[in-house]
């Protein structure tokens, strides 16, 4: 599902270069959950925006599903984010002006759906349901408490069918206690719904239920 040879990412400095990610290997087969731990600033978030076509690598190959990023334009590359891919952030960033069943179709902005707004929506009911937010569907997300905002993006990220979804840190706003449920969440998910996950964490427990850990240290992948 992921393939990446020698990816290297570097960024300009005062003194010169800074090499962020340095000939890094990563294959990761379809339906498996990953996850990358590592201190702030190693270049995890780095690594995930690249999965994610946010940010182009220097050089080196990355291909998803059998189709190379490198190869893509800007069109390309948003169609493919919004329909292959499923996003998760530590902020969450839902819209505040949206109900949590808006923010959970919002990938449908994007254009380039076949299906009806109405099976749509019909999806993205079953996932809230799924996720214990039926009650919440018409709530804004000022309402919701921290996990209940997570599990909302959650839903978001589902509901284009993605092949792969990405999440940054998302624990980083929640109590251990909720950290701890939000691991069970992330597992049945990988499991239920056969997506292929890769997280970037701080989180151990979260780490630990993912099938597979590395490390990230000094811009390469590594088992701990």
């Amino acid at each position: 599902m992921i393939e990446i040879e020698h990816l290297i990412k570097r960024y300009p400095g005062p003194t010169g270069d800074i090499t962020v990610l340095d000939d890094l290997e990563l294959s990761v087969a379809k339906g498996e959950s990953v996850a990358i731990v590592g201190p702030s600033g190693c270049g995890k978030t780095t690594l995930l925006n690249i999965l994610g076509t946010l940010d182009t690598a220097t050089s080196g190959s990355v291909s998803i599903a059998g189709q190379a990023l490198d190869t893509m334009n800007d069109e390309d590359r948003i169609r493919f984010r919004n329909q292959s891919l499923g996003f998760v952030f530590q902020q969450h960033f839902l819209l505040p002006q949206c109900t949590v069943m808006e923010n959970t179709i919002m990938p449908r902005l994007a254009g380039g759906w076949e299906e009806s707004e109405e099976d749509t929506r019909s999806r993205a009911t079953s996932l809230l349901e799924e996720l214990g937010l039926k009650h919440r569907i018409d709530h804004m997300p000022y309402q919701l408490s921290g996990g209940e905002r997570l599990r909302a993006a959650v839903a978001r990220a589902l509901v284009n069918r993605p092949s792969i979804v990405l999440a940054d840190e998302p624990t980083g706003s929640l109590d251990p206690a909720m950290g701890e449920q939000v691991a069970d969440l992330f597992a049945s998910l990988n499991q239920e719904h056969g997506v292929t996950l890769v997280t970037v964490t701080h989180n151990e427990a979260l780490a630990d239920r993912m099938g597979t850990k590395y490390e990230l240290n000094k811009g390469k992948l590594v088992s701990p």
